[in-house]
């Protein structure tokens, strides 16, 4: 279980919830520390030791938080709007197959223990450690830099666990396509038109250097249940902010989400060849 944060005069509160509260102090970002946090800094030293620099530099866990360094750009409900184009997909595809690469070979000396109870970094063919939450929110990106290099990091690690690079990839496309109705892709993504959800997973697909095919679209189905039993789970074991997000009818909002795609599966399906193109 997490405890609190104390912010000190001059940081920076960068997350207020009761639950996680998360400031900048200086060059980094404090957060609560965790029974799986010296697996994450673990995590994030390998992959500053490998060259891969889009994730946040670990700081060390001390008392009662642990620190990773900061990533000057936009992020948040900011950057949820910034995925609108094929540039900036093909971007979040080319960062996450740059993590899988680095990460597939890591095998530390002393076992992770990850935030679901997963231990090691996956011990069957195909598996290895995922960052678990890569949504648009935990994107940071630099708009100084040229069109295509804007993509400057990959933030809150605290989800990480073992799976499969289509479990990342899954993930990130159930928000970016996004599979999800217009209260988010209007609402959230900011688009002012239906997006056309199987050509932005064909850019993310050909950018990441996969198949657009039925165990594509299958591990995006796959990505939107499991978050939803995940939710259920992770409250059942008394996690706050899993309690606090059905309390507020999050849990219906992604059963929504499910069954949104179900219903829809079929314009998805071998990479929608027979429906229209603006599916």
């Amino acid at each position: 279980m997490s405890v609190a944060v104390t912010a000190e005069p001059g940081d920076v509160v960068l997350q207020a919830r009761e639950d996680r509260p998360v400031v900048r102090h200086g060059d980094q970002v404090r957060h609560p520390r965790n029974p799986w946090s010296e697996s994450v800094q673990a995590l994030l030293a390998h992959l500053a030791e490998s060259g891969f620099d889009a994730a946040p530099r670990p700081g060390g866990v001390v008392g009662e938080h642990d620190d990773v360094s900061y990533i000057e750009g936009i992020s948040g409900d900011e950057a949820c709007t910034l995925v609108q184009s094929d540039e900036a997909v093909a971007e979040v595809a080319q960062l996450l197959r740059r993590y899988h690469d680095v990460v597939e070979a890591w095998q530390p000396e002393v076992e992770p223990v990850w935030f679901d109870g997963q231990r090691g970094t996956g011990g069957m063919p195909g598996q290895l450690v995922c960052h678990g939450d890569p949504g648009p929110w935990n994107l940071v990106w630099d708009l100084c830099r040229p069109v295509g290099q804007q993509l400057v990091g990959l933030i809150d690690w605290e989800y990480a666990s073992v799976g499969t690079r289509l479990t990342d990839i899954g993930y990130a496309l159930h928000y970016l396509a996004p599979l999800r109705d217009r209260s988010y892709w209007h609402g959230v993504l900011g688009m002012p038109r239906k997006p056309r959800r199987r050509h932005r997973m064909a850019v993310f697909a050909e950018a990441y250097g996969v198949r657009l095919d039925e165990d594509l679209v299958d591990a995006v189905v796959a990505s939107q249940q499991a978050g939803v039993q995940m939710m259920i789970d992770l409250a059942a074991l008394g996690r706050p902010r899993q309690v606090q997000l059905i309390a507020a009818g999050e849990l219906e909002r992604e059963q929504r989400a499910v069954d949104w795609t179900a219903r829809r599966r079929h314009k998805f399906s071998l990479a929608g060849t027979t429906v229209p193109p603006d599916a």
